[in-house]
């Protein structure tokens, strides 16, 4: 066994209470009832934690974290109860990291078991990773890591063997996940392009799956890769114009289901609608504003790969559904990535305060991967709307991203 992960994650320190965008603001936490009693029968848990503990559950009546409870989030910023004045967990401070709940053990890292391999990765909500991706052209290369004990992996996506007996193509999750990872990576081409040639061979996957032809993955993966280079269709696909207008219609549809939040004012008009010409602008702005840094959307594309575990983090879907997924959330934060650029143009522009880029993109960014990578419900929502609005082919998935 040895862990595959991004040049980044060995460096990851959490930086606490200095946190621009604190995991413990705006979060729903799951814990269970063995490690809130952990807490509340500890000698040393003081009367006042212990009283916080007591009032500060709730239980889910959700299904799919049916039996645990849910920490009530305090007043209109959401922040947990637990969280002291300068940002810190009262828990953490008062007895130790051992007392946290898995959820807050764990975050922002991510795991993803398959065979010898663990993949191991951080969530871009966390700043500090967010800002590694956007800063360093290294940061998301996969590099070798050894394991050097026997290992426990909370949380993490792994095969199980009734969910190989329900989807027998799992056993290839680290070969696909590979496959697509190099896709993107390859940087002959522009990321968008790399996405779109994954549709189309996340699709030929997906077929052979349909037939129960599982065990012809790999084959298909050394046919596949070097139509991956044929100069015709990488020009075709490259040729697409964007359908504006259709394009941000859409995305604007998406993005207020999934998040229920206004993200996107900088570029849009007085009718509440996504204008093209004001989200021109924002890419012009993007871009420059990253002209030295031509890699950030690429790796932000990479570690969403490793995020979504594409192309099976839902194994409802297939394996082109997972994908798609994947590309609506790439859509939606480039989108968000394009009103950030416009809004800091307009904050320079009426002598306000300018936070950056960088600081910007990073909270909207998070908030579309809260909501899609950590909510199962609102990512299969994403695929039900592109099947009712008949906009699931590859051809139309070119256009949420071109």
């Amino acid at each position: 066994m040895y862990y595959r992960q991004p040049r980044y994650f060995a460096d990851f320190r959490c930086v606490g209470g200095t946190c621009p965008n604190s995991c413990c603001i705006g979060w729903s936490i799951l814990w269970t009832k063995e490690e809130i009693d952990k807490v509340k029968d500890d000698p040393n848990c003081s009367d006042e934690l212990r009283a916080l503990m007591e009032s500060s559950f709730h239980q889910s009546s959700e299904k799919e974290v049916d039996g645990k409870f849910i920490v009530t989030l305090e007043g209109l910023s959401g922040r947990c109860p637990f969280l002291t004045e300068d940002n810190f967990c009262r828990i953490q401070r008062e007895l130790g990291a051992e007392y946290l709940s898995n959820t807050c053990t764990v975050y922002p890292r991510g795991y993803i078991v398959a065979d010898e391999i663990c993949y191991r990765f951080n969530n871009m909500s966390c700043p500090s990773i967010m800002s590694k991706l956007l800063n360093d052209e290294k940061s998301a290369d996969l590099v070798n890591f050894p394991v050097k004990k026997e290992v426990t992996y909370k949380n993490a996506t792994i095969n199980t063997p009734a969910a190989l007996e329900k989807n027998p193509e799992l056993k290839y999750r680290g070969e696909l996940l590979e496959f697509f990872y190099e896709l993107i990576s390859d940087k002959k081409n522009s990321v968008e392009t790399n996405i779109v040639l994954g549709a189309l061979a996340a699709e030929q996957f997906s077929k052979l799956v349909e037939k129960k032809e599982y065990d012809r993955i790999p084959e298909a993966i050394k046919q596949i890769k070097p139509q991956l280079h044929d100069g015709a269709q990488i020009r075709k696909i490259e040729a697409i114009k964007p359908n504006y207008a259709l394009k941000l219609a859409t995305a604007s549809k998406y993005f207020k289901e999934i998040t229920h939040i206004k993200l996107l004012e900088s570029i849009t008009d007085k009718t509440d609608t996504l204008n093209i010409d004001l989200y021109n602008m924002g890419e012009r702005r993007l871009y420059e504003t990253y002209k030295d840094k031509p890699f950030f959307l690429r790796n932000i594309a990479l570690n969403l790969l490793l995020e979504l575990a594409t192309p099976f983090k839902f194994t409802d879907y297939s394996i082109y559904e997972n994908y798609a997924i994947f590309v609506l959330t790439f859509a939606l934060l480039k989108l968000t990535a394009v009103a950030s650029a416009e809004l800091c143009a307009l904050a320079d522009h009426q002598g306000l305060i300018n936070r950056g880029t960088d600081d910007l993109l990073t909270k909207a960014a998070a908030v579309v991967i809260r909501n899609i990578a950590h909510n199962r419900t609102k990512a299969g929502n994403l695929v039900k709307y592109m099947k009712q609005d008949n906009m699931f082919s590859p051809a139309y998935l070119a256009l949420f991203i071109k």
